[in-house]
Order: structure tokens, then sequence, then C-alpha cells
């Protein structure tokens, strides 16, 4: 079990001092940045939101592209708003602020200000865990403190979340538009969003939790009570399954076991409009460094991590994949706002630099990694020697939102894009859009799974790392352990399992997974001590096998490549 406190304390001094930075930002091309102000902040709050409304009618430039539907919108929240005004209720025009804004799915969408009453009403209290929805849908406890009532209950990382307040969990509301920090745009997102959420209330709040054991199976129902926990669960959760590294600038790298790199980038914060203000600045040059040191020692494999990269300049991405390309590439064209059209004002190219970087790289993305954050990974996902490996894809908000806040009453500023991104066709780039698709989506999806969630927060290994650091170097698990290998690795079509401690028994069977956790092969196997060869018949993918048999049960993951 971690050490609940200190891990708790380690991440929020970690993800404070990434939140101090700002929330996420993109800013468009050099000298476009729009003026205009829109103060509706002295006006009554309902005629503040219709000012907001039709500036956001007008004004938001991805309505066709999520299908956003302006006059439902307004028929839902203006009677909602009404009722604020007429009772004084700040808290529920903050929350019903947050719901008209949260149900468009764009993280560039932002209700920022004075909403601590807000927090402090509905979200402050903590039933004592966190859940995370599986890949099969399945929705499961994830971090558990030792201390809390939740342990004391009975909840174990890994059970099985099965009922809330007596409804079936996959029916719970929508609780991610109560996530003040980020707003998500595509369907994990939201599902991840959505059950952080489910685990916060009210101060005092009481639910009823039916849970199933993942040890004994055994169903139970437990009664918690919402606690002030000072929102440690919630800057906990919002890290998902990476447990951040202690950082004393946005760019870290370091050598990790197998002689394999390691370089985290947590923004792009730098002011440069040019390509020469970013080969100044000192996060561009510590990547440069990081390349340098890797080269000057050999490090052919590199894991870069871009888990909550809150995004920044454009300019700064574009230069900095320099250091990984040997050719010009396309990075973004940048589009006017409204005022002009959405014409196209600015194109970011990628042009190559030295040092560069020729070894193999794992980039690892996840909900958080925003905007300019993005653009990195797209950018990876594009080498031919490079792959996104991870549990999730990235946001999926691209567009340019340096432009001026919406000024609102009580304290409180929307922001909202106002450009797009566009691809090298002209069409909208990474922005989700109405079925909630897009972003940088992994080329190896790592399996997210009740083993995975107890490995994360029981055993404190960063699995997506791992799974990184393990593809780079087509490592079987159980070859270290010179008990079951599998050769070659990767394969084709046919494999040879050696197994050096066989019994007389010899009798096993042979189970093949996808990165679905979908069964694709089973055999009966006949096996003896030394080589016995066999005839796989897969697709090209990434598959993770399981050897059961004669009291010993092997497992790992093969790579299969014709």
């Amino acid at each position: 079990m971690i050490k609940t406190r200190t891990l708790a304390i380690v991440l929020i001094i970690s993800l404070s001092s990434v939140l101090s930075m700002g929330q996420s930002i993109k800013n468009s091309a050099p000298n476009t940045k729009n003026t205009t102000v829109f103060d509706y902040s002295a006006l009554p709050w309902v005629e503040a939101f219709d000012s907001l409304h039709a500036c956001m009618l007008l004004r938001y430039p991805y309505t066709e592209w999520k299908a956003v539907d302006w006059p439902e919108k307004l028929a839902t929240t203006r009677p909602a708003i009404i009722n604020a005004q007429s009772n004084s209720d700040t808290i529920a025009f903050i929350q019903h602020l947050f719901e008209y804004l949260y149900q468009i799915p764009d993280g560039h969408i932002e209700l920022l200000g004075e909403i601590d009453s807000f927090k402090q009403s509905k979200i402050f209290g903590s039933y004592g865990f966190n859940m995370l929805p599986l890949d099969d849908e399945s929705i499961v406890v994830s971090f558990v403190p030792g201390e809390s009532p939740a342990y004391a209950a009975g909840l174990r990382s890994g059970d099985r979340i099965l009922k809330w307040n007596s409804k079936q969990i996959d029916l719970v509301g929508n609780n991610e538009y109560l996530n003040y920090f980020r707003n998500y745009a595509t369907v994990e997102g939201r599902m991840f969003s959505r059950y952080l959420m489910l685990g916060r209330d009210s101060i005092g709040a009481v639910a009823e939790i039916t849970f199933q054991s993942s040890q004994t199976k055994a169903e139970s129902t437990i009664t918690l009570t919402a606690f002030d926990d000072s929102m440690e669960m919630y800057l906990i959760g919002m890290y998902n399954t990476a447990q951040p590294i202690n950082i004393d600038s946005l760019v870290y790298y370091d050598l990790l076991e197998n002689n394999v790199g390691y370089l985290y980038i947590a923004a792009e914060m730098m002011e440069g409009i040019t390509p020469e203000e970013i080969l100044q600045s000192p996060d561009f040059i510590k990547v440069q460094d990081a390349i340098t040191y890797f080269n000057n020692n050999g490090i052919d494999k590199l894991i870069v991590d871009l888990r909550f990269n809150i995004g920044g300049n454009d300019m700064q991405a574009a230069v900095t994949m320099g250091l990984f390309y040997d050719n010009s590439s396309f990075y973004e064209h940048i589009t006017s706002s409204y005022d002009d059209d959405y014409e196209v004002i600015y194109s970011l190219w990628t042009d190559p630099l030295t040092p560069k970087y020729e070894g193999e790289i794992a980039v690892i993305v996840d909900p958080n990694c925003i905007s300019t954050g993005e653009g990195l990974a797209m950018m990876f996902q594009r080498l031919e020697n490079a792959q996104i490996v991870s549990h999730w894809g990235t946001n999926a908000s691209f567009g340019m939102v340096d432009y001026e806040p919406v000024l609102m009453p009580a304290g409180l500023a929307v922001i909202f894009p106002q450009a797009r991104s566009l691809d090298e066709n002209h069409i909208i780039q990474l922005d989700s859009d109405s079925t909630l698709r897009g972003g940088v989506q992994p080329d190896v999806r790592v399996p997210l799974t009740t083993q995975t969630v107890i490995q994360q927060y029981e055993e404190g290994i960063d699995v997506q790392l791992k799974y990184a650091e393990s593809l780079l170097m087509d490592i079987d698990e159980n070859t270290a352990k010179q008990n079951c290998v599998l050769y070659p690795n990767p394969c084709s079509d046919i494999i040879n399992i050696e197994i050096t401690n066989s019994t007389s028994c010899g009798k096993y069977r042979l189970s093949i997974f996808n990165l679905q956790s979908i069964e694709v092969l089973t055999l009966p196997l006949e096996l003896s001590a030394g080589n016995n060869i066999i005839t796989l018949n897969l697709m090209d993918g990434i598959y993770f096998y399981r050897i059961s048999g004669c009291n010993n049960n092997y497992q790992g993951k093969i790579i299969v490549k014709h």
C-alpha cells in the first residue's frame, strides 16, 4: 500500500505548481491578438447572460463542427438564470453558467474568477475515494487512502462500483459540469471527469454506495458522508493514473532503467513570437540540452511524457519539434475570428534543427494534455520513429484563445476560442466534432483494467510509463525471470515458446488477447522443456498472452509484425 499522506502531498505540490501557471492557453499568430472587450459585469445577471449567449452564438468558431444547439441551450438555461437572480443566489448563478458552458465539449471554454463559494457549497466534500472508468466500461475504485472512512468501510482499489444512491452507476447525472478546472472534449475525457466529480459533494452530504469486491466478488452496500479534504482527493484524481514528478522547470529529463531516455514537457509558456526568440528561450534550450545528452550517451530509445501539458505558444511547439524532424513539415494554419470570416492569416511549419534525435520514441498523453501540448503529440505521431502509447487520447481542444475574456457579474469571466486551427487541407484539426471524436489518439492503447488500476494505486507503478518502456525494449516480462520465453518478439506467424522449468505434466493452454482484452486465440499445448514452435496467424499488432497449466501461470506481451 502506498503511503497515502505522502503521495497526496507530493501530488498537491506538483499540481499546484502547474496550476499556478494558469489554465490552458493557446497563442495564435504574431500581431493578430483581438483586443475587443466584452464587459457585461455591471449588468443584471439575466441581461449579462443574454449578452454572453449572443456573443458566443456569433463568435464561437465551432458551432457547426460540434453541432451546438444554441436555441436549446438558451431555452434550458435562461429560466434557471432568472430564478437565480430572483433569489440573489450567486452559487446557483455560477452552477448554471458552468452547465451552460461545459455542455459544449471544448477544453478551451472556461469559467474563471470568484468561484470559491461554488466550490465550497457543491464540491468541497469528498467521499474518501476516487473512481475511474475502465476499458470494459465498468467503474472501479482507483485511489482510496488507508485512513479514509471509505477504506474503513471496506472499499479497496479495484473494487467495482455498481450503484450510487440505488441508481445504476452508468445512469448517474452529468457531474462533469461541476469540474471547475477542466472541460473535456472527448467521450473518454468526459467520462473520466464525470466519475471524478461523482466522488465530490457538499460537506455533510450522504451517499449510499453498492460495490463488488475485486478480491472476493462479494457485493456490499455502504453509506458514506462527504468530509472536508481540502480538495486533496480531487487534485490526486486529476492526474488520473499518472503520479507527477517533482519539477523545478517546465522541462525535465532523466535516464531510466535499460538506458531509456525520459523527457517531460509540462507546457509551452514562452512569449516569443519569432523562431529566433524561441531558440533563445530557457525551455527550448532545456529540450535541446536533453537531446544533446541522449545523443552523446548513445540513448536510442526515448519516452516523451506530455501528460498534463497545459499548452501555450504554438510557435514554441513548432520550433521545438525541429529537434525531431529532418525536413520542413506543416504544423497548422491559423485563422482570424468571426470578424474576418475565419480567413487564414498565418501558417506555422516545423523546420529541422540540430541536434536531431533519431532513436525510437514512445509518447505518453492523457485527457489533460490540451491545446499546444496536443500539437506536440500530433507532430510526434506523424514521425515514423514515434508512436503514442497511452490509456487515453488527448483533450481534443486546439482552437485559439488569446482573446480578451468576457467579463460577467459576480467577479466571473468566460474564456472561449474565437479562431481555428486548420490542417494542410484547411480542415479543422484536433478539435473534437459533434461525435466527440478528435484529439491525438494512441497508436498503442495501454489496457486500463482492474489489474492496472491496482498496480498504479496500490503498488505505486506508473503503468503507462512502464508499458511504454517495455514496448521500446520489446521486453517480455517473463524473459527476465527466465521461466517462460517467447521469441522472436516481435514475430511474424511463427513463435518459439521455451519453458525452462517445465514439469513432467507438459499440458498447457495458450490464450492470446488483443488490446481490448478480447481473446483472439486459444490453443491446447503439449510443452516440454526446450523449444516449442507455434503458428499464430494473427494480424499485426500488440497482444497479451497467458500460458497456464502444470500449476504454472505465465503471461506477457508479444508484438506481431509481418
